[in-house]
C-alpha cells in the first residue's frame, strides 16, 4: 500500500531550506583556513566555487521537474539507470553523507552555545542540538519547516547587517595584495569552499512535500545559489577588509569572523555572530536531516531498504523510522569528533553522487528528449560536462590530501555492494515492515518432529456441552489430515478452600455439567474420530493445567472456544489469554456461529508474521473439510495500477505456496475489520492469524480480533502460532510500541 508524504512546502520555505544549509559552513567554520590557503582572494575562491556549483545546480533544477519525487539525487539516477546498483550505491552515498555530515553541524553548535554559555561542554550542546531536531522533524515537516524559516531569516538578516555596517569599518590596504599566495592559492582555497555550495540538492530529496515543486524547486535552487554567492563573497571581502587576512588565520584565532564583528560593534557584535553561527549550524543540520531521511524513505519504496523506512506516521505525516535511522548514524558521526576525517567522507559520497546527476541528465536527455521540462539546463551539454569534470576534480583534491578518509569511503561503500548483492536477496524474505514488499509473499515453515514416529496431538479443552460438537469436528479434521488424534480434556477447577482430593459431593453441580459434557462428547464421537479417553482435571488454575499438560503430552495443537457474551470484555484475565500466552503448541480460538459444513474459509492476508503463521492450520482446515480457500487484502489507501498488480500477483504466489484450492479477493475499503465484517456472510469460516496484544481488543493483522468474532455473520478461528520469541511479554510489548508509531 502507498503511503504518501504531506505537501505543506511553498517556495519561500524551499529557499530557506537551500540557503540554510550552504551559508553556513564556509563562514563560520572554513574562513580562518580559506584566508591561510587564499589571503585576501579567499573571497574570489569562495565567488569561483559558487559559479563552478551553478553547472550540477543546473542539472538538478531540470530532473526535479520532471521526477519530483522524494529522494532527490538518488531518485534521479534510479531512474536514469533503471534502478540497478549504480542508482543504489548514489542514494546509499547521499544518505549517509547527508547525515554524518549532522555531526559537523552538531559539534560546530555545541562550540558555539559554548561560547555563549562557558559550563555548557561543547558535547552536551551538541547532543541536545540532534535530540532537538530529531523531534521537531518527527513532529512534521510543516513544524520543522516553519522552524527553518525563522532560522534561515534571522540568519540572513544577521549577515546583511553585519556586511553593511562592515563596509564602514573596512580599510582597503587590508587587501592588498591581494594574491598573496597567487593563483595556485585561490584555486587551491577554492577546492575545500565547493563543498560548502552542494546543499543546493537537498530541497529536491523532499520534492513530494512542496506544493508545485516543477516550479518552486528550480526557482529555489538557482535563486539561493545567486543569493548564497552574493552573501558568501562579500561576508569574505568584507571580513578581509576589517582586519588583517594574517590575523584571522587558524594559528592566531579560531574564531577569525567573529573577531571582526567585534571590531564593528564591540562584545556585542562578537555575540551576534556567534548567535549567527548557532542559527547557521541549527538550520544546516535540519535540513541534512531532512534530505537524509527522505533519501532512505525513497530506498525503502523501492525495495531497497527494510520496509520500516517507509513507515509514515499517520498523525505526522513523516517516515518516522528513516528519521530515527538518520539521527542514529548522527549520533555515531557526533561522537567520534573526527571533524577533518568526516568532512572528507561526506564529501566524497556527495560529490560522487553529484556527478552521478549530471550523467543522468545527460542520459534522460538522450532516452526522452520529448518529455515536457518547464526548465532546461542552459547551453546543453556543455554544462552538464563541465559538472562532471569539476566534481571529478573535487574528487580527486581530497583524495590525495586524506588518504586514510578514502580507504573508509571505500569500505563503507563495499559494504553498501555486499549489502545489495548479499543481504537485499534475504531481505524480500524477510518479515513484513523489515521486507521492502508491501506484501511479503507467504513463506511456509514446517516443523520437523525430532522423533518422526511422534503422533499428532490435537488438545481440546471444553467447559460447556454446546460448544464440544463444533470444537470435536474441527479438531478431528486438522489432526486426521496429520494421521493424529484428538485429546478432550476438562478442567473442573477446585476453590482455594476446597482440597484437591476432597470428595465430589463438595461440587456436585461441575461434575453435573462434566457429565454432559462427556454425553455429548459420545455422542459427537460415535463417527470413526480417533479420540483418546476424555480427560478430568481437578485444578485451582484451569489455563496452567491445560499448558503443563500441552507440555507433558508434547501437544502440537490446542483448539480452545470462545463464549459469546455481548462483549469480550470477559476476555481480561480469562483462560483464553493466559492460554495464548504460555501454552507451548499452535493455539486456535473458535468463535462458533452454528453448526455449517465448512466449505469456504476466509483467510486475511497480511504478509506480517502473525499472519503468515495462520497459514499451516488454513491448509489443514481446508484440506480436512475439502473447502475453497479465499485469500484476501484490503487496500485501505490509493495506489497505482502498477503496485495495485504487484500486490495482486504476490497473493496469487501466496495461494499457490498454500496448495489449496482458492482464490484471491482484493477490496478497496477504509478499514480492514469492516470489510471482513461486511463480506463474512458468504463464508463459513474467518480463519486469521492473532496479533501482538492479547486479551480485550486483540490487535489481528491491524484490526480488532473481538470485534470480528462478535459481529461476523460466520464462525472464526483465531490462530495464535507458537514461537518462542514472540510469546515473550517483553518482545511483544515493544512490537505494539513499534505499531503504534
Amino acid at each position: 500500500m502507498q503511503q504518501k508524504l504531506d505537501r505543506t512546502l511553498g517556495l519561500y520555505s524551499a529557499l530557506t531550506i537551500s540557503i540554510g544549509t550552504m551559508i553556513g559552513s564556509a563562514i563560520f567554520v572554513l574562513a580562518g583556513t580559506s584566508f591561510e590557503v587564499a589571503g585576501p582572494s579567499a573571497s574570489l575562491s569562495i565567488f569561483l566555487s559558487g559559479m563552478a556549483a551553478i553547472f550540477t545546480a543546473f542539472s538538478f533544477a531540470e530532473l526535479v521537474t520532471f521526477i519530483p519525487t522524494a529522494g532527490g539525487g538518488y531518485a534521479y539516477v534510479r531512474d536514469a539507470t533503471d534502478n540497478g546498483i549504480l542508482g543504489f550505491i548514489c542514494g546509499w552515498g547521499f544518505w549517509l553523507g547527508y547525515a554524518m555530515s549532522c555531526g559537523l553541524f552538531a559539534l560546530g553548535f555545541g562550540t558555539f552555545l559554548n561560547y555563549f554559555f562557558p559550563f555548557i561542554p561543547q558535547m552536551v550542546g551538541a547532543y541536545l542540538l540532534i535530540f532537538y531536531v530529531l523531534v521537531t522533524n518527527i513532529k512534521g515537516v510543516k513544524g520543522s519547516s516553519k522552524m527553518q524559516n525563522v532560522i534561515t531569516t534571522g540568519l540572513i538578516i544577521l549577515l546583511i547587517s553585519y556586511i553593511i555596517y562592515g563596509i564602514f569599518f573596512m580599510d582597503m590596504s587590508n587587501q592588498r595584495p591581494f594574491f598573496t599566495e597567487g593563483m595556485a592559492g585561490t584555486l587551491k582555497a577554492m577546492g575545500f569552499l565547493y563543498m560548502t555550495y552542494i546543499g543546493y540538492g537537498l530541497i529536491t530529496t523532499a520534492s513530494e512535500e512542496v506544493i508545485d515543486p516543477e516550479k518552486n524547486i528550480p526557482r529555489a535552487i538557482i535563486i539561493s545559489v545567486i543569493v548564497v554567492i552574493i552573501i558568501k563573497t562579500s561576508t569574505f571581502f568584507v571580513g578581509a577588509g576589517i582586519k588583517n587576512w594574517k590575523t584571522l588565520v587558524p594559528g592566531v584565532t579560531s574564531t577569525p569572523m567573529i573577531d571582526t564583528a567585534i571590531v564593528i560593534a564591540g562584545q556585542i557584535g562578537g555575540y551576534l555572530f556567534a548567535l549567527a553561527g548557532i542559527l547557521a549550524t541549527l538550520s544546516s543540520i535540519n535540513t541534512a536531516v531532512l534530505a537524509s531521511s527522505r533519501t532512505s524513505y525513497a530506498l525503502a519504496r523501492d525495495k531497497r531498504f527494510p520496509a520500516i523506512f517507509k513507515s509514515i506516521n499517520r498523525r505526522t505525516k513523516t517516515p518516522i523510522f528513516s528519521i530515527i535511522g538518520t539521527g542514529i548514524i548522527i549520533i555515531t558521526a557526533t561522537t567520534l569528533r573526527d571533524l577533518e576525517h568526516i568532512s572528507t567522507i561526506t564529501s566524497i559520497f556527495s560529490l560522487t553522487g553529484y556527478t552521478l546527476v549530471n550523467v543522468a541528465l545527460m542520459i534522460f536527455r538522450k532516452k526522452q528528449p520529448n518529455v515536457e521540462r518547464k526548465f532546461k539546463v542552459p547551453f546543453y551539454p556543455i554544462t552538464p560536462i563541465l559538472g562532471i569534470i569539476v566534481n571529478m576534480f573535487m574528487i580527486f583534491q581530497l583524495i590525495i590530501t586524506d588518504l586514510f578518509a578514502l580507504a573508509v569511503a571505500v569500505v563503507i561503500i563495499g559494504l553498501g555492494l555486499v549489502y545489495f548483492y548479499i543481504g537485499l536477496p534475504k531481505l524480500n524474505k524477510a518479515p513484513k515492515l523489515i521486507n521492502p514488499q508491501e506484501v511479503p509473499v507467504l513463506n511456509m515453515k514446517r516443523k520437523e518432529n525430532k522423533d518422526s514416529k511422534k503422533e499428532f496431538k490435537v488438545m481440546v479443552p471444553i467447559g460447556h456441552p454446546e460448544n464440544v460438537k463444533s470444537l470435536i469436528n474441527m479438531a478431528y479434521r486438522i489432526a486426521n489430515i496429520n494421521n493424529g488424534k484428538v485429546v478432550p480434556v476438562h478442567v473442573l477447577e477446585v476453590p482455594e478452600a476446597i482440597p484437591l482430593d476432597s470428595r465430589y459431593e463438595n461440587f456436585k453441580d461441575d461434575m453435573g455439567l462434566y457429565e454432559g459434557i462427556i454425553a455429548e462428547f459420545n455422542k459427537t464421537c460415535e463417527r470413526d474420530i480417533k479420540c483418546s479417553e476424555p480427560v478430568l482435571f481437578l485444578s485451582r488454575n484451569r489455563a496452567h493445567s491445560i499448558n503443563t499438560a500441552v507440555k507433558e503430552e508434547n501437544v502440537d495443537f490446542t483448539l480452545v472456544g470462545w463464549h459469546h457474551s455481548g462483549l469480550a470484555h470477559n476476555m481480561i484475565g480469562g483462560v483464553v489469554p493466559e492460554i495464548l500466552k504460555n501454552n507451548e503448541s499452535t493455539v486456535g480460538v473458535l468463535s462458533n456461529k452454528g453448526e455449517k459444513e465448512i466449505k469456504k474459509i476466509l483467510y486475511p492476508y497480511g504478509g506480517g508474521a502473525y499472519s503468515q503463521a495462520a497459514a499451516n492450520t488454513v491448509k489443514k482446515l481446508a484440506q480436512g473439510y475439502n473447502a475453497e480457500v479465499t485469500l484476501l487484502r484490503v487496500i485501505k489507501e490509493e495506489i497505482s495500477d502498477e503496485e495495485y498488480n504487484q500486490i495482486k500477483e504476490i497473493m496469487y504466489q501466496t495461494l499457490k505456496t498454500l496448495g489449496v484450492n482458492g482464490k484471491v479477493l482484493m477490496i478497496n475499503a477504509s478499514s480492514v475489520r469492516e470489510a471482513v465484517i461486511d463480506i463474512s456472510g458468504k463464508y463459513d469460516l474467518i480463519a486469521m492469524g492473532i496479533g501482538s496484544q492479547w486479551g480485550i481488543k486483540e490487535t489481528i493483522g491491524g484490526f480488532k480480533a473481538d470485534t470480528i468474532a462478535e459481529k461476523s455473520k460466520c464462525s472464526v478461528l483465531i490462530v495464535r502460532e507458537y514461537n518462542k520469541i514472540l510469546q515473550k511479554p517483553k518482545v511483544r510489548k515493544a512490537v505494539n510500541q513499534v505499531k503504534r508509531l
